[in-house]
C-alpha cells in the first residue's frame, strides 16, 4: 500500500479531488485537503490559478472552484473506465497493425507523442515501424483510427487488418506483451482493494482518504493503460473482477472523501 510522504503532483491532486466532491470547493478546503498527500499551500494556490486559466477550473466565486469545462469533458471520457469489458468482442485471429517506418524517429517530441497514442490503445512493435494488437476491440477499424489520430499518432501513419501470418514468422503475444505481468497485476489489484476494504474503518478518516485515493488513483492507470488483450492471450476473467472490484471500491471512496470534505467546509464555518 502506498506509504511515502513525497509530494503527489498538485495538478492531478487538484482535478481529482474537485471532480470527485461534486460540490464546489474552497481554496482553504483545498490546502487542507492537499496536506495530506504533502503538497505545500503555495503550490495548491500557484495550480489552482493556473488551472483556472487553462478552463480546467472556474470560479464560481472568489476563491471557490468548481470543474471547468475542458476538465468535464475529460472527466467524462475517464468514467469510460467502468465499461470496459464492454469495449471487447471475441477474437477471431485477426490483427490491426499501424505502420509508422516512414514517419521517422528524430523529432522526440512527436516519437513520444506516438509512443503514447499507440501504447494507450494495446499497440505493440512487432518490427521496428510496425505495430499490432489483437482485432477484439468493438471500435471499427474506422473508429479506432481516428482515436489513434486523435491522441496524438500522426494521420500520416497507416492503420489497417493483418492476417495469414506464417506460424514461423507470426506474432508471439508473450514476445509483445508482459502477459504473467498483467495478470498478476490484475489478481494484486483486486487483493488489495478487497484487503484495504476490510480494514479502513479502523482508520482515522483522513487516513483512509489518502490511501483509498491513492491506491484507486493507480489502479485506473492500470485500467487506462491496460491493452485489452483477449482471454486467448491473458485472464479475462481476472481483469473483469479487477474493474468490478474497482467500481465498488471507487464509490466507496467518493462516500469517504464526501465525509471527510463535509468536516473541512463545517469547520470553516
Amino acid at each position: 500500500m502506498p506509504d511515502s510522504n513525497s509530494p503527489y503532483p498538485a495538478k492531478k491532486l487538484i482535478l481529482n479531488l474537485v471532480k470527485e466532491a461534486q460540490q464546489p470547493i474552497s481554496a482553504q478546503v483545498m490546502v487542507r485537503m492537499a496536506e495530506l498527500f504533502s503538497v505545500e499551500a503555495n503550490n495548491v494556490r500557484v495550480t489552482l490559478n493556473r488551472l483556472t486559466r487553462q478552463d480546467l477550473l472556474d470560479l464560481t466565486e472568489r476563491g471557490v472552484y468548481v470543474l471547468g469545462s475542458a476538465a468535464r469533458h475529460l472527466a467524462e471520457r475517464q468514467s469510460a473506465w467502468r465499461l470496459t469489458e464492454d469495449k471487447v468482442r471475441p477474437w477471431e485471429g485477426q490483427w490491426i497493425a499501424i505502420y509508422t517506418a516512414h514517419l521517422g524517429r528524430r523529432d522526440r517530441k512527436m516519437l513520444r507523442q506516438r509512443q503514447r497514442a499507440t501504447a494507450m490503445l494495446g499497440f505493440s512493435e512487432f518490427y521496428q515501424g510496425l505495430l499490432i494488437r489483437p482485432d477484439n476491440l468493438q471500435a471499427s477499424l474506422a473508429d479506432l483510427t481516428e482515436q489513434l489520430f486523435h491522441l496524438g499518432l500522426e494521420p500520416e501513419a497507416c492503420v489497417f487488418r493483418a492476417e495469414g501470418f506464417s506460424q514461423e514468422s507470426g506474432p508471439s503475444p508473450e514476445a509483445l506483451w508482459p502477459v504473467t505481468e498483467i495478470n498478476a497485476r490484475y489478481r494484486d489489484n483486486t487483493e488489495e482493494m478487497l484487503s484495504w476494504r476490510s480494514s479502513f474503518e479502523n482508520k482515522p478518516l483522513d487516513v483512509a482518504a489518502r490511501e483509498c485515493f491513492l491506491i484507486g488513483d493507480r489502479v485506473l492507470r492500470d485500467i487506462a493503460y491496460d491493452p485489452l488483450l483477449p482471454e486467448q492471450i491473458v485472464d479475462q476473467q481476472a481483469r473483469s473482477e479487477m474493474v468490478e472490484t474497482m467500481a465498488d471500491f471507487d464509490d466507496l471512496g467518493k462516500s469517504i472523501w464526501r465525509e471527510l470534505i463535509s468536516r473541512f467546509i463545517e469547520d470553516q464555518t
